[in-house]
């Protein structure tokens, strides 16, 4: 969407009526020669109403003033083949971080990365935490100094990159034992939150039980004492996001069937987690137990309200990885299909569920508090197709307005195939910024391409940082970026 700050909830009417005297001031030749800046001015209601397809004269303009404006082109085909991937004319790309590579603490990178988030460190410098979702039995990384659990594979790495000279400076393990670590999110108050997305525990053969989220501070110099944050739940968490002005936490679920919640956390003291807070899930309004996966329309308004988790730290996890899921369901709570990454960007968590839909490829979702206890929950983009959208995964959204999607679809399925980066538009489409070329032995003589994991964007917005999780490298990708809205 464009980058405007929106307001906590206005209605469609009205939203309407204001965009129509903002239409009105411009003439024909402003619109194509500031769209973008027009879009990224209008109210939320005219942006929603042209996201979503809405066939209203506003909605219309909306979307002729983006499509014309010359100030965003968009980004072009994909030319520019460097071998790992393909990208559009003028875009450069440096990596990092590949998995065995030796880091500067003495260790090798670990596997499978996964989700990441980025701060500034010093001129030309930024700093970077990686999660690594490796899984099952085996042995912590970093020897297991500091280790949650000595026998689970999983954790979090810390890269300080140059980005004048495309060089890492130092990494280094900084979470150590904990397992399945797939998404997570940036603090407002400089720490990263590294979720679980297992509920394994000693009957698996683990020391510690797992399924939660662990806090990391960026100034992290090595393994940090991992301590669980158990009343944010314990699940099979997948990505968190953080409203700044509230210190709430929302949190996505990825378990599958027989569903997944969308969470959020009160905590008792904002910025200090681990003090205690109230977990809740989601509920629409009015319809108990409402499926969001299935027959659905694109820019409907659910007002929603939140059921209370009366134990977030259930002792039947493992045998149940639904188990927290199951109590907001009991209350009345919606149900999703495959939520993955979610991002809070002007008022609003924007959130994809890689399942949702009634092709099951996928579905782009942005909530919006309304206040202290409601919201409204709109559907912004559904895949009908792979084409179009392949089972989104990671999401972040960018500092000019859109939101970046990676795949994780069948690219690494029976058959083959590829995993694209994409970014959806002010305009409501989908458009491909970057396609995978990496080859995937997946057995049988058959190739695949593995999927895109952890974009997120350096604090100035010039770069793009985004892995490919197998084999496992990161990414750091620049140019023209002006031309769209990434």
């Amino acid at each position: 969407m464009a980058r405007i700050r929106l307001p906590g909830d206005s209605s469609p009417e009205r939203d309407e009526e204001r965009a129509v005297s903002e239409q009105a001031a411009l003439s024909r030749r402003a619109v194509l020669r500031r769209g973008a800046t027009l879009i990224a001015g209008m109210s939320v209601g005219a942006q929603v109403m042209a996201a979503t397809g809405a066939d209203t004269s506003v909605a219309r303009a909306t979307r002729r003033a983006a499509t014309g404006a010359v100030d965003k082109p968009g980004y072009g085909a994909l030319i520019n083949r460097t071998g790992e991937m393909t990208l559009p004319r003028d875009f450069e790309v440096f990596s990092f971080g590949e998995a065995g590579a030796r880091m500067t603490d003495g260790f090798p990178t670990p596997e499978k990365h996964d989700g990441m988030a980025c701060i500034a460190d010093g001129p030309g410098r930024v700093k970077l935490l990686r999660n690594h979702e490796r899984a099952g039995l085996g042995r912590a990384i970093g020897h297991g100094q500091n280790a949650y659990d000595r026998v689970a594979k999983g954790g979090v790495t810390s890269s300080v990159v140059d980005t004048r000279s495309g060089r890492l400076v130092s990494s280094g393990v900084v979470l150590s034992g904990t397992d399945n670590n797939c998404n997570g999110g940036l603090t407002p108050w400089g720490s990263w939150l590294s979720c679980e997305e297992n509920t394994a525990d000693s009957d698996r053969g683990f020391e510690r039980k797992h399924g939660y989220v662990f806090e990391v501070p960026f100034n992290a110099t090595g393994p940090v004492e991992p301590v669980p944050i158990k009343a944010m739940g314990r699940f099979c968490h997948e990505a968190c996001a953080v409203d700044p002005s509230t210190g709430i936490v929302y949190m996505t679920e990825d378990n599958g069937e027989p569903g997944d919640g969308f969470y959020r956390y009160l905590p008792d003291h904002p910025g200090q987690l681990h003090r205690g807070g109230k977990l809740q899930m989601l509920a629409v309004q009015g319809r108990s137990t409402y499926n969001t996966a299935r027959h659905q329309r694109v820019g409907r308004k659910l007002r929603c309200e939140w059921v209370t988790i009366k134990d977030p730290d259930p002792g039947d996890a493992f045998e149940r990885p639904h188990a927290v899921y199951a109590q907001g369901r009991h209350k009345g709570a919606a149900r999703f299909r495959g939520l993955e990454g979610c991002s809070f960007s002007n008022g609003s968590v924007y959130m994809v569920a890689s399942g949702g839909g009634d092709q099951n490829r996928g579905q782009i979702w942005r909530y919006t508090p309304t206040g202290h206890e409601h919201g409204v929950l709109r559907l912004l983009y559904e895949s009908t197709n792979k084409g179009n959208l392949d089972q989104p995964d990671s999401l972040t959204v960018s500092p000019r307005g859109g939101v970046v999607v990676c795949e994780d679809g069948d690219g690494e399925g029976r058959g083959g195939g590829t995993n694209r980066i994409r970014v959806f538009t002010p305009e409501g489409k989908i458009e491909e910024f970057a396609r995978n070329d990496t080859p995937l032995k997946l057995g049988g003589g058959e190739f695949g391409r593995s999927e895109w994991a952890g974009s997120t964007y350096s604090p100035d917005g010039k770069w793009l940082f985004v892995s490919i999780q197998i084999p496992g490298k990161t990414f750091a990708i620049t140019g023209p970026w002006d031309r769209g809205w990434l």
